[in-house]
């Protein structure tokens, strides 16, 4: 997998304006893989958007993972350059209590692996931000370029102006 990451790593450095990265499972061990790239991304003037569930979720392993990085963040001084959205959609009748990692299921969440670097490139597969999807697992994935990433720069628009994108300050 080793190719996966410095794929994406090639992509982050080469971005001039915006990364979004789609995931619904974050583990310190596997996004500590991109931090660096994405700090200096950061201190460039890209902005990073990450969309994930569970964030409102401060017991959640997304949260805790997150977290971290954002504390990393805050030290660079380019907070304001991260956005962090809870994709998550509950039933009303789901108690807030209840909408937590390992409580009820969610009506509807996230599941998509994407990450788009200045509508420009997409990587578009099945590995998730955790050690397993970057170095345990067989993963598949693509990076597509050009008017092929059209629809994703569409999904990732669509996600983020939908109700159940939820921005979350952590």
């Amino acid at each position: 997998m080793d190719g996966l990451l410095s794929t994406l790593a090639s992509q982050i450095k080469r971005c001039d304006n915006e990364i979004v990265l789609l995931s619904p499972f974050f583990e310190g061990g596997g996004f500590g893989r991109l931090i660096d790239v994405l700090l200096d991304a950061l201190e460039r003037g890209v902005e990073l958007t990450i969309v994930t569930r569970y964030l409102s979720d401060t017991d959640s392993y997304n949260y805790h993972v997150i977290q971290s990085f954002m504390e990393r963040v805050a030290e660079q001084g380019v907070t304001s350059r991260v956005s962090l959205v809870d994709y998550t959609i509950w039933d009303d009748s789901t108690p807030i209590e209840e909408r937590t990692q390992d409580g009820e299921h969610p009506r509807f969440t996230l599941h998509a692996k994407v990450m788009l670097f200045d509508s420009q490139a997409a990587y578009v597969g099945s590995a998730n931000v955790t050690d397993y999807g970057f170095n345990r697992y067989l993963e598949l994935g693509v990076l597509l370029e050009g008017a092929k990433v059209e629809p994703f720069r569409k999904l990732c628009t669509f996600l983020l102006d939908s109700a159940g994108a939820v921005h979350v300050d952590i």
